[in-house]
């Protein structure tokens, strides 16, 4: 009889006080993730917003001055081209990146011979950090002693300085990031390509789609979350690229290169103006939460919601 009405009083209780149990239980193991995460991220943040309303020397904080260094970004007219030179920089490595990574991705994953070494010389850029892929580029392109500009001087008989032309800057230096970056993209649309089943480009070779039409209604669908996961880490990426850029054109020439994120690096270590960095931070910031979300939005499929 004990045991039954102990059976009883056990199924009379509420299930939420077993389920808080089960939770306080799972936090306790998660509890050292959650500090990290909130010591990484979440700090950063909250430092850099408190950070941007005071008036700083250096390192030291001196009196609040509330949306003071907002209001002087604001004023500064060299931020407008700066964003300009950020969205171009981002939009056209995209646009070149996308393209580029998916066709060798379609290439690697083909049945070739030795299609291991193919992979392995197709992802070789990204094993260079963006120091030496920066510093290997600036000699082969020098307009002094770079070989590829003495290649180019005895095909045409003229000896280009790229990194001299506002215009070139910026193309060299997108080129160079496409270099860098496309592994990445191709590493992960090869991935995904690896999970479509044969069977269904059989089937619809039998009922006569091309491959242009494979293509379209077989390949796309099928891989376009990798895309959007593709397209999100690449604009963050490359709109909060520092390394490069500064390494490469050092925002030069004239500024024609400097971008946002360039320019927080020598507003806060060069002119060491912390409180206006991190004011520009926090734009920085908000401008990656509205990327992310527009991507997710656009591309999100009507059927998943």
């Amino acid at each position: 009889m004990r045991q039954v009405s102990a059976n009883l009083q056990i199924e009379n209780v509420p299930s939420s006080v077993f389920a808080m149990r089960i939770n306080w239980f799972a936090l306790v193991f998660i509890a050292p993730a959650l500090l990290l995460v909130l010591m990484v991220s979440l700090y950063p943040v909250v430092d850099a917003l408190t950070l941007s309303v005071f008036d700083t020397r250096f390192a030291q904080r001196l009196d609040f001055i509330g949306t003071e260094n907002y209001v002087e970004l604001i004023r500064d007219p060299s931020i407008y081209q700066d964003i300009v030179n950020s969205f171009t920089y981002t939009f056209f490595s995209l646009a070149v990146v996308l393209p580029y990574g998916l066709g060798v991705a379609l290439l690697l994953n083909r049945d070739l011979p030795i299609r291991g070494l193919y992979r392995t010389l197709a992802i070789m850029p990204w094993v260079f950090s963006q120091t030496i892929t920066a510093l290997l580029w600036a000699w082969l392109i020098n307009s002094d002693f770079g070989p590829v500009t003495h290649a180019v001087q005895f095909v045409t008989g003229t000896r280009p300085a790229v990194l001299s032309s506002p215009s070139g800057a910026m193309g060299a230096l997108i080129g160079v990031n496409v270099w860098a970056s496309y592994p990445m993209a191709t590493l992960l649309f090869l991935a995904a390509l690896q999970t479509i089943p044969r069977e269904l480009f059989e089937a619809a070779e039998v009922d006569g789609a091309g491959a242009v039409r494979r293509f379209f209604y077989i390949t796309l669908p099928l891989i376009r979350h990798t895309a959007l996961v593709v397209i999100i880490q690449l604009t963050l990426l490359y709109f909060n690229m520092v390394t490069l850029i500064y390494i490469f054109t050092g925002g030069g020439p004239i500024g024609e290169t400097e971008t946002l994120a360039l320019r927080v690096l020598k507003i806060s270590f060069e002119d060491w103006e912390l409180g206006r960095g991190a004011a520009l931070g926090v734009f920085i910031t908000l401008v990656n939460l509205f990327f992310s979300l527009v991507y997710v939005r656009a591309l999100r499929n009507p059927t998943d919601e």
